[in-house]
């Protein structure tokens, strides 16, 4: 850490106890980065994320607040590591405020991306994806600090990204996707953890027509999907499943 360089994880010293004995050893422990965004001159965000994929979190997240619309509409983009910062310039900042306040504004309204996408997944296989994306990776077990999420186009993976915060892995993913031209609206995405509203937004503005998740959604997040016109699935455990929004979508 001497030049500001991270690691994804750090060794520290702990004192293990249980009923019977205690003792003093090491753990490994997640990293948490703090990595500014200046976007055209402007400090507009600090994430607090995991060392790794840091061009994905920054094009991901100028997606999902509506900043940009496609990938094109970057001048530059700079990562520098040592001073954790990122330098974006980009065509043009778009007349939109922040993604969560500008949806919960426009919830009740016309105003909201409808997403016009007839992919559909069976059954069978958002039990195999969901089995898969659970087969914790080795830096989960090393620290159980981090949250998943990956792509799918039916049971292929595209990409699956991991982050001490889900919405920085959500980030990494979709801007995963808009880096290497990838389309998403015939794709499904896959969390790890809970679907609040500002997850549900990230998925809105990417325009993603299917979100499967081993946990719960909240209720603004199934009034956005339905608004949206998303499919949205949650306590995905086993052989279980809860389909809140859009069942067409799901073939058994």
């Amino acid at each position: 850490m001497n030049d500001g360089i991270y690691g994804k994880t750090f060794e520290v010293p702990i004192i293990k106890l249980d009923e019977f004995s205690y003792n003093c050893t090491e753990d490994n422990v997640i990293a948490e980065y703090p990595f500014t965004l200046v976007l055209n001159g402007r400090e507009i965000n600090t994430f607090l994320c995991t060392p790794s994929k840091l061009e994905e979190l920054v094009i991901g997240f100028l997606l999902s607040k509506g900043h940009i619309r496609k990938i094109e509409d970057i001048i530059s983009l700079e990562i520098d590591k040592k001073n954790r910062v990122s330098n974006v310039n980009i065509k043009q900042v778009y007349d939109n405020d922040d993604m969560e306040d500008f949806m919960l504004n426009e919830l009740n309204s016309l105003k909201y991306n409808y997403i016009e996408s007839n992919t559909s997944i069976y059954v069978d296989t958002i039990y195999e994806i969901m089995k898969v994306n659970l087969n914790y990776s080795r830096l989960f077990k090393e620290t159980g600090g981090t949250h998943s999420v990956a792509i799918f186009e039916n049971n292929k993976e595209i990409v699956v990204c991991e982050d001490v915060a889900r919405h920085n892995a959500m980030d990494k993913a979709i801007g995963h996707c808009i880096l290497k031209s990838i389309p998403l609206d015939n794709k499904a995405i896959v969390v790890s953890g809970r679907i609040s509203f500002d997850m549900l937004s990230k998925v809105a503005r990417a325009e993603i027509p299917i979100v499967i998740s081993k946990s719960a959604p909240t209720n603004l997040s199934i009034e956005l999907a339905k608004k949206s016109n998303i499919t949205l699935i949650g306590f995905v455990r086993g052989k279980r499943m809860s389909i809140y929004t859009h069942s067409y979508r799901i073939k058994v």
